[in-house]
């Protein structure tokens, strides 16, 4: 008789104490979920750099050929050229800093050109991450497909993101040189979504 009493006593004990099998599940299904959305926005940001560089060398193509068919002065592919370069400074002065607070040596110009297109495209990788990891968290972040978030990121240039990360100056870019100043965001941000969203179906 004892022994049964023993025995019912255990077991509404036992159904008392708080499983903890769920919630350790669902705290690892969370850490996973913002991997996942981590990893998209990473992929997401170097896919959404490499469109955004292809589009601003066919912008440039495209306006140099208009321009030679309708024998036009060069102004506005001067100024694309212009922008262009101003963004391959800011990423070589970017490595620079890199390798001197890595290293403690400087980058001689040929290797500084060698290493911007590798900053380059790892400030995307970033951007993309903190965009993939934060809209796990907030959804409110895709708003506008993604152009929102891009448009704070760039405001007014890709070379505006590197002072985001201290990598370089910021540089004050004259109205008349932004001729992708309102595309490149938009296409920098609906590329990075598209992608984020695709890889989410599979991570």
């Amino acid at each position: 008789m004892f022994s049964k009493s023993n025995n019912a006593d255990r077991k509404r004990a036992r159904d008392r104490r708080p499983n903890k099998q769920p919630e350790k599940k669902r705290k690892q299904r969370r850490e996973i979920k913002l991997l996942g959305g981590l990893a998209a926005g990473v992929i997401g940001g170097i896919v959404a750099t490499w469109v955004l560089d292809k589009y601003q060398e066919g912008a440039l193509q495209a306006t140099r050929r208009v321009e030679n068919a309708v024998d036009a002065d060069p102004v506005l592919s001067r100024q694309q050229e212009d922008q262009l370069r101003s963004q391959q400074r800011a990423h070589a002065e970017a490595a620079k800093r890199i390798a001197k607070s890595t290293f403690g040596k400087s980058l001689n110009r040929k290797q500084r050109r060698k290493a911007a297109p590798i900053v380059h495209y790892a400030v995307g990788a970033l951007a993309g991450g903190a965009y993939g990891f934060a809209v796990e968290i907030l959804p409110v972040v895709r708003r506008g497909y993604g152009t929102g978030y891009s448009n704070l990121l760039f405001l007014g240039g890709s070379e505006a993101v590197l002072p985001w990360f201290n990598l370089g100056t910021r540089q004050k870019i004259p109205r008349s040189m932004r001729t992708n100043g309102l595309s490149a965001p938009l296409i920098y941000g609906a590329v990075l979504e598209t992608t984020r969203r695709v890889l989410r179906w599979f991570l």
